[in-house]
Order: structure tokens, then C-alpha cells, then sequence
């Protein structure tokens, strides 16, 4: 029931603006943004109901968001042209007539075509980061937190949800929270699940089923068939690092590209097609719903979609485009006008590092073209690992088809029939040029750029992660073309090439075979495993959390937090999953309040018997720490920050429970005496 309540959060607000505008393609293309859309609407309340003094809890937002959505419907049925029908529309129709909502029923081979790649996501999905308590990584604990803390507060405000701790608390940067933490705090409570069941549903299935509808958007846009969508939309599940990019724990950054297809497309829609006021107006509030998740994919989404304008057969008007772009620029900076001074000024969550290959622009270009871990099954292991252990055979043929693909691919810039696939080939070319220039030159307006992704390679790649699959497919498609023309040069007479069979023509043969014996290929355990296994190593693993967690709870008393060795051992999710008050936030950015942060180390060196730890028996009592929690699963690259032999002999802890390998320890008097504060 939580994965449910989690996918009708993201989907249901957004989806409703889709009746804002005529039944048809734009009301699909609305419908295939509609994440997004419900991210904008979240963004709006976010920016504007504090300024009018109106509540801003999870709840309240959630209001906001129907009322925004019920209000667009209402204007759109009730204003006139430009905004609800064209002039070839406008007719006698009465103004009640217009609130009727035609029946809209998809061909079947749609529901299929859409069908069958969120199935075969949902199902990798469930295979590599399934079956966890809870979400691999450890910036999945970050955001955990700041949604927890957007329910206990009442509030999205940042000087709330971004806090040092539960406890004396101060605030800890200057961007955060997201809108998706206010989704994902808002599927939590109408749920009343956990909190890392909602994150994990966004990872498993909004984030997966948005990319499957975007690019399936896409490609029938364009003219491609059922097929080719499905067979495209499928393929960058197991081609790229689709799953890869969870292992860090950013669930964002794996779900604002999947939502990039259907994004663009709005925006491309908008400025060659019919209806440039009201879908400018969704493409600017998606746009600003993007960058209040994960920023800097507004970059990919405005080429994507450019190429996308480009490619539409749609009659270009520049009456159309101007139309449209204001109304995108309206609906964007209206949405995050209050926010603009916040984004612009986020400077300490925008450090960036040096150009990892400085001046190396060979091994730049190794690094995102040859290199054959790019364009291995599920993208893992990454680009630039060494001492990889050696490929299974099924790893290897994927990564000989993938790559024979990826070299037919370009030839669709230049057949007519691959329309589809160049707005995609074209934005994953630039993007390939920004990361070698980025991870390679160290120029002011370069760096400035690199800045947006703090520096990081692996960043961009994940951002373009659609491209590769969609790239494999249109070469599989060029290949298919290639085959039936060489038997007809050959003088073959094979009616199945010759001749198309309920539509299915040779290049959707031959791309539908492709990425079908790919996906087997990837479900191949020895495939799979790798990831998998890292997957794990980041993650909590059994019962034994939830368990102690839930112990854990009824027993801390009000006003009392639980001191842990921070995400180390997974202990965050104690405060995300069932709001145990936790010692540790999110740490300061800013050195002003950083003594803050280093009094929560101090207490916490001194409970567990750290040698050399000073007294700090104050600081345990104004930070009112009750409990001390650790475990024996580490976080791999974590660093202790305790001894288990010293913390054993500490009189200032004594053990009251034990769940598997974790123990819990109540603070002793020993551990609170404090020689200013008397009693």
C-alpha cells in the first residue's frame, strides 16, 4: 500500500494539468511529464505559501497542489483562444459544454508498446535494489533525514528540514530540502509507511515508469512504431547506468532523467505545436519542478528538447515559439521567484573538484568514448575502475552487440526513417563533448559549468543514461535496414524481410530481437550479481534494523536523541523510517556555526571512550542524548569512529539490548556529568 500511495503522489497532481489541455497527443505528452508536473506544483507551494503566510506542511502542500491543478482546469475551460482552443476549434460550444472531459482511449498497441518496458524496469529493479530495508547509499540516509524532518517541524522551510540534528540544533545549508523530499514526506504520511519504502518506490517504479513513458512519448512523437518506442524505451534500463547512479544513495539523480523524455517533449510540443500558451506554461512549471529535485538536468532536457522542436513535422511559426518561450519563462520564474535568491546563492553545495585529467585529453576521450566499461550491460563496473575481475560470456556478448549497435547508430542522423532517434544522438554528442572539455580543461567558464555537477565525471554520464539505450536501439534498427537491403541487392526472396508482418518491419525486427536478447543477458545471474552485490554493501540488509529500530522508539523519551557512528552503520534510517530523534543532521556548510556540529563529535568520543576523548559530559546533557546505537554492517570507505573493545569498558554506556549484531546502550550518570550544571 505504500508503494502505491508513493506512486499516486507523483503521478496524480501532474497528470490532473493534463485535462487543461484538449484530448490527443498533447494531453498524452502532458500525461507522459506528469512526475514532473506534480514536482512543479510541489515547487510552487514551496516557493509561495510561506510568503503568504499560508501553512506549508507536507499536507498543505499536498492541498496546494489539487487546488493549482483544479484551478488550471477550471481556466482552461473557461478562457478563451490562445489559452483553450484554436481558431479552427472555436465554435458555439456553451461555456458548460466545455467542462465536459472526452473520453480518451490509447490503441492498444500502445498500451502494450507502454506496457511492457515498465514491467521489464520494475523487474530489474526489483532484481538490484529490491528486497532491502532500505535504499542503497549514503546520501539516501541525507535525504531520508530532510523529509523526516519536513514532517516533524510542520514545515519545508530550509531552516528547518536542514538541520545539524534534532537537537540545539542550527541550519545546515542553504538549498536543501527538495521537492521531492516533499513528496516523499507527504507518500509517508498518507501512507503511514516507512519512509525508505517510499524513496525505494521512487526508484523502483515512478522514476523507471517515467522513463518508459517519456522516451515511448518520444519516438511515437516522431513517427517511430509501437515497437521501436517499446524496444526504445526499454533498452536503457540494462544499457547504461540506470542503477548505478542509486549506488551513492542520490535517488534524484537517477529520476530527473527518466523524466527528461516526457519533459522535453512538453517543451518541444510547445514550441511547434497548436497549443503554445497552455503547454509552454506546463513546460515551464516541469522545468522548474526539475530543478527543485536535481538542477543542473535542465541542461540535458533544454538540448533534448531543441532537438526534439527540430525533428517534430509540425509547421514552424515564430509567432508559435515566441508564445511559447514566455509563457515557459512566465511559468518557470513565477514558479521559483521567491527561490531564486536561494538557488542562485547555493554556493556551498555547488564545491566542485579539479579536472580529474588535466590537460589529458587523450585519456579524456578514452575515458567517455573507448572505454568498453561505458557500454557494458547495467554500466557496471563504471568507466575508469581497475582491477575489474574478468567478464562473464554473457557480460561479453552484450557489451560486442551493444557496441556494434552504437557504431550503426549515427547513420540514423541521416536515414529518414530514424527521425526518432536524432534529437537523442544529438544531445548525447554535446553532452559527450561538455565531459571530456570538463574533466579536462581547467577554464574559468568550464569550471563554472563543471561546478553545477561539483566536478564529479560520473555525474553527466549518469544524466545522459537514455541516450545509450536509445542510441543501441537505432542502430539495431539501422542494421535491420542494412540486412533486408543487402538481401535484396543479394536477390533474397525472403517474404518475412520483404514483406512487413502486422507492421513489423525489419528494423523493428531486428531492434526488437536486439534488446530482447540483451534484457536476457542482463538477467543472467553472473550479470547481475556484481552490481547487486555492491548494491548490498551499501545498504541494510535483514530484518535486524527494523527490529532494533522499532525497540529503539518506544523507549527514547521526549526531548531525548540517539547517538550513532553517523551513516556509518546505516543507523540514520532509525530517524527516516520511525522518527526516532537522532544526535546527528545534515553538517554545517558554514564555519560560523561549525562548533555546532564538532560538540555532537565531542559527546560522542567521549560516551564511547575514545582514547584522549576530553569531557564532554555538558554537552551530552544539553544535547540530551539518551542512547547510543551501533551495529556491525560498515559502510564501505567509512571511517570508525569508535573502538567496539573501548566502548565495551565504558562506564559511561551500559548495554540494555542486543538484536542480532546490534547492540543499544543507555547513558549512564557517568556519561552526563556535567561540573557546571548541578544535579
Amino acid at each position: 500500500m505504500t508503494s502505491l500511495v508513493a506512486l499516486l503522489v507523483a503521478v496524480v497532481p501532474g497528470a490532473l494539468l493534463g485535462f487543461a489541455l484538449p484530448p490527443g497527443r498533447y494531453r498524452w505528452a502532458a500525461w507522459a511529464a506528469s512526475p514532473a508536473l506534480t514536482l512543479g506544483l510541489i515547487s510552487v507551494a514551496m516557493a509561495w505559501l510561506r510568503p503568504l503566510g499560508l501553512p506549508d506542511s507536507a499536507a498543505a502542500v499536498l492541498v496546494a497542489e489539487l487546488v493549482l491543478a483544479g484551478a488550471a482546469i477550471t481556466l482552461s475551460r473557461l478562457l478563451g483562444r490562445g489559452l483553450v482552443e484554436d481558431g479552427a476549434d472555436r465554435g458555439a460550444r456553451s461555456r458548460w459544454a466545455r467542462f465536459r472531459l472526452p473520453s480518451v482511449r490509447p490503441r492498444l498497441a500502445d498500451v502494450v508498446g507502454l506496457a511492457v518496458p515498465a514491467v521489464i524496469a520494475a523487474g530489474y529493479g526489483w532484481l538490484i535494489v529490491g528486497r532491502l530495508a532500505a535504499p542503497p547509499g549514503w546520501d539516501a540516509m541525507n535525504h531520508g533525514y530532510l523529509s523526516r524532518r519536513i514532517l516533524d517541524t510542520g514545515t519545508t522551510a530550509i531552516t528547518a528540514a536542514c538541520s545539524s540534528g534534532s537537537t540545539d540544533t542550527v541550519t545546515s545549508c542553504e538549498f536543501y530540502p527538495l521537492a521531492a523530499n516533499v513528496a516523499w514526506a507527504q507518500a509517508t504520511q498518507l501512507s503511514g509507511g516507512r519512509m525508505s519504502t517510499v524513496m525505494t518506490t521512487w526508484a523502483l517504479l515512478v522514476g523507471p515508469f517515467a522513463l518508459a513513458a517519456g522516451i515511448y512519448a518520444c519516438v511515437r512523437a516522431l513517427g517511430g512504431r509501437p515497437v521501436v518506442a517499446a524496444a526504445a524505451a526499454t533498452a536503457p534500463v540494462f544499457i547504461g547506468p540506470m542503477w548505478v547512479s542509486l549506488l551513492s544513495g542520490r535517488i534524484t539523480e537517477q529520476a530527473a532523467p527518466c523524466l527528461a523524455g516526457g519533459l522535453a517533449l512538453l517543451i518541444a510540443l510547445a514550441l511547434r505545436g497548436r497549443h503554445p500558451v497552455r503547454m509552454g506554461l506546463l513546460a515551464g512549471l516541469g522545468g522548474a519542478g526539475v530543478v527543485m529535485m536535481h538542477s543542473y538536468d535542465v541542461l540535458f532536457i533544454g538540448v533534448l528538447a531543441l532537438g526534439l522542436a527540430v525533428a517534430l513535422r509540425e509547421r514552424l511559426r515564430w509567432r508559435t515559439v515566441g508564445a511559447a518561450a514566455v509563457a515557459m519563462v512566465v511559468a518557470g520564474a513565477g514558479t521559483l521567484a521567491p527561490l531564486l535568491g536561494t538557488i542562485v546563492g547555493a554556493g556551498g553545495e555547488r564545491l566542485t573538484e579539479k579536472p580529474q585529467l588535466l590537460g589529458r585529453w587523450g585519456e579524456a576521450v578514452q575515458f567517455w568514448l573507448t572505454d568498453p566499461q561505458r557500454y557494458v550491460l547495467l554500466g557496471f563496473p563504471t568507466p575508469g575502475t581497475e582491477h575489474v575481475a574478468p567478464w562473464p560470456l554473457s557480460v561479453r556478448i552484450g557489451l560486442w552487440i551493444t557496441v556494434a549497435c552504437l557504431l550503426a547508430s549515427p547513420l540514423a542522423l541521416v536515414l529518414r526513417s530514424l527521425r526518432w532517434a536524432r534529437p537523442w544522438l544529438v544531445a548525447g554528442l554535446v553532452f559527450t563533448l561538455v565531459g571530456i572539455v570538463t574533466i579536462s580543461s581547467n577554464a574559468a567558464l568550464v569550471q563554472s559549468l563543471a561546478a553545477l555537477w561539483y566536478g564529479d565525471p560520473a555525474r553527466p554520464w549518469s544524466m545522459i543514461f537514455p541516450v545509450y539505450g536509445v542510441a543501441t536501439v537505432a542502430g539495431a534498427v539501422v542494421l535491420g535496414l542494412g540486412l533486408r537491403r543487402l538481401l535484396a541487392l543479394l536477390g533474397g526472396r525472403v517474404t518475412a524481410l520483404r514483406r512487413p508482418i502486422r507492421n513489423l518491419t525489419p528494423g523493428a525486427a531486428v531492434a526488437a530481437a536486439v534488446v530482447l536478447s540483451l534484457a536476457l543477458l542482463a538477467a543472467v545471474p553472473g550479470t547481475w550479481h556484481p552490481l547487486r552485490g555492491e548494491v548490498k554493501r551499501r545498504a541494510p540488509v535483514g530484518d535486524s534494523y527494523s527490529r532494533a529500530f522499532e525497540w529503539l522508539d518506544g523507549r527514547v523519551q521526549p526531548g531525548q536523541v540517539v547517538a550513532y557512528d553517523r551513516h556509518r552503520q546505516f543507523m540514520t534510517w532509525s530517524y527516516a523510517d520511525y522518527g526516532t530523534p537522532l544526535l546527528f543532521g545534515i553538517p554545517p556548510l558554514e564555519k560560523a556555526v561549525a562548533d555546532n556540529w564538532e560538540d555532537r563529535w565531542r559527546a560522542w568520543r567521549w560516551l564511547v571512550n575514545n582514547a584522549d576523548a576530553p569531557a564532554a559530559g555538558c554537552a551530552v546533557r544539553r544535547l540530551a542524548i539518551g542512547y547510543v546505537i551501533v551495529g556491525s554492517g560498515n559502510y564501505p570507505g567509512w571511517r570508525a569512529h569508535y573502538r567496539q573493545s573501548r566502548l565495551d569498558r565504558s562506564d559511561r554506556l551500559t548495554l540494555v539490548h542486543r538484536v542480532d549484531d546490534i547492540r543499544i546502550y543507555q547513558v549512564t550518570e557517568a556519561g552526563r556529568v556535567c561540573p557546571d550544571q548541578a544535579g
